[in-house]
């Protein structure tokens, strides 16, 4: 396959990386198995021009995308219904699509899977027009996020830690989201909740919150009943460990579409990034409209 790798030299893992021994590693590992790939870094609002540049070149067949969710994010909603592939190198802080799809965390590791990898059809997700590979959220996350991105931090762990500092501030002064919602039935419900989540396939459960199948073809949705900072904070605590969907105060169902409506714009959280939008917000399910590489069975991580 002709591959054009496009990385973001700021993304978390790859900001501490040399440049030029990371594109001599990926220019041999996929020429070794009997690829073409070009290699270029590029940052900040420059990285979906250059996303869309390889797009829509002609001899361009895979998107080798190295950044964190966001970058993959933007990289799936361009490849969407293309045909073309994209392949995800892990460089954020938690690459929950990496872990869905079995590549390993480390660089080295993961650009030998995906150079031996192969082609596979895959969900998509969308908001709107908006495509999202992960969760589009109201409630706790988008706040949280907000509250982060005030914050000033130099390194993946001051990230981290200020993720977690927000966090906690937020369960403290949890906001409550109205909204109204109709599961696909037709029947419109009222919600007043902290925290609303809807995924691009459920959650597999026991690891951190991303889905074990990228081809299930449905949504999975997640609400919170309750606004005491007690029991937020208690779902929190277990969601890295998968055992989130076992607490009382949490309502999860699975659905192919959902339509949320409010008056006022709501301000959520999409794969991440933060986002406004006015209701109607019809979020469906695309299954297979994605291409993906996915590693081997013997070179595929799970668990992670």
């Amino acid at each position: 396959m002709r591959f054009s790798a496009i990385i973001n030299p700021g993304a978390s893992t790859v900001r501490t990386a040399d440049r030029d021994g990371l594109r001599e590693k990926i220019s041999a590992q996929f020429t070794e198995n009997g690829h073409s790939i070009s290699v270029v870094f590029v940052e900040g609002r420059r990285m979906e021009e250059a996303l869309a540049a390889a797009r829509d070149a002609p001899d361009t067949e895979a998107i080798l995308a190295g950044g964190g969710d966001g970058t993959i994010s933007a990289a799936a909603g361009m490849l969407q219904g293309t045909g073309k592939a994209l392949a995800v190198l892990p460089g954020g802080n938690m690459n929950l699509y990496a872990r869905s799809l079995g590549i390993p965390l480390d660089l080295g590791a993961a650009i030998a899977a995906l150079a031996r990898g192969r082609p596979a059809a895959a969900d998509i997700a969308f908001a709107n027009e908006r495509a999202f590979i992960h969760e589009f959220s109201l409630g706790l996350h988008p706040e949280m996020i907000e509250a982060r991105d005030r914050q000033r931090y130099g390194s993946r762990l001051g990230k981290l830690v200020g993720g977690l500092r927000s966090l906690s501030r937020t369960i403290l002064r949890p906001p409550r989201v109205r909204v109204w919602l109709d599961d696909g039935s037709g029947q419109e419900r009222a919600i007043a909740t902290a925290a609303l989540a809807i995924s691009n396939n459920r959650f597999g459960e026991g690891h951190l919150p991303y889905t074990d199948r990228i081809d299930g073809g449905e949504l999975g949705v997640y609400i919170a009943h309750t606004i005491r900072p007690a029991e937020l904070a208690a779902i929190a605590a277990r969601i890295s460990t998968g055992t989130w969907a076992e607490m009382p105060q949490m309502e999860i169902f699975t659905a192919g579409s959902v339509r949320l409506t409010r008056r006022r714009p709501m301000k959520a959280a999409i794969d991440g990034e933060l986002v406004k939008m006015r209701g109607p917000v019809d979020i469906r399910i695309a299954p297979g409209a994605l291409t993906v590489i996915v590693p081997r069975e013997q070179d595929a991580m799970r668990g992670q």
